[in-house]
């Protein structure tokens, strides 16, 4: 607009000359000042945004390591769960059970139907090592015949697996809370003994082979077998063993 007065009036004058806007020295500072601070805001705001996303990715990496864990762990409780392998004292027969006080010593016969159940849907799991032993008051008596218990075998999925424990011997140097205690129980009529069974559970889960070390109580509770007869036998079952 300046312009365009300055080219009339010359023209009436004969003369043109180029009319620029006059800017003060103040104006001009403030001018720099304000793009000063906005290349200053747009440098920030790109440092802002770089923190911004450095610490998004931080996050989203120990989200997911996290949930990585977490169904690490929830597959091992779905597949990898050796606790439902308690086995179950189907029946057992306590034939003898005599405490010689003169020579501490006590007489032991008992045979046992115990049962393993694989539930996992999956695959199967071997069992090593498998020993059973009778227990009486925290005392061992004696293990079981290794003839009449497998050492190793193998259960396939859903499927059941009896083995048939004898424990059958005599228990020499017994003690005398051992022997204080079959008195108390034989004036009650009845016997609660322990049998501790060992094992070692083999998951095969490729590439990895899991390996456990498992024993289980089973505490069996017979009335005295010196007052039964062959019609009444000492016999107990249906007891689910534990894991200690």
């Amino acid at each position: 607009m300046c312009f365009l007065t300055c080219l009339v009036h010359g023209e009436e004058r004969g003369e043109y000359e180029l009319c620029l806007p006059r800017v003060s020295a103040g104006e001009l500072c403030a001018g720099a000042l304000a793009s000063a601070l906005e290349e200053r805001a747009n440098a920030d705001n790109r440092a802002t945004s770089w923190r911004v996303k450095v610490a998004v990715c931080f996050c989203t990496t120990i989200t997911n390591f996290v949930a990585s864990l977490l169904s690490l762990y929830l597959l091992w409780l779905i597949i990898f769960r050796p606790y439902k392998f308690c086995p179950k004292v189907d029946a057992a027969i306590l034939a003898a059970f005599d405490l010689d006080a003169a020579r501490d010593t006590l007489s032991y016969d008992l045979a046992l139907n115990v049962t393993f159940f694989n539930d996992h849907r999956i695959y199967s799991v071997r069992f090593d090592h498998l020993t059973a032993g009778l227990y009486y008051n925290g005392t061992k008596l004696g293990p079981s015949d290794d003839a009449t218990l497998p050492s190793s075998f193998t259960q396939k999925p859903r499927r059941h697996r009896a083995v048939y424990p004898v424990l059958r011997g005599h228990a020499s140097n017994i003690s005398a809370t051992v022997e204080e205690e079959f008195s108390r129980e034989q004036a009650r009529g009845s016997f609660t003994v322990d049998v501790m069974m060992r094992t070692t559970l083999t998951y095969k889960f490729w590439p990895t082979r899991a390996v456990y070390y498992y024993q289980y109580n089973c505490w069996l509770n017979f009335p005295d077998p010196a007052k039964a007869n062959r019609d009444t036998p000492a016999v107990t079952g249906g007891v689910r063993c534990g894991v200690k």
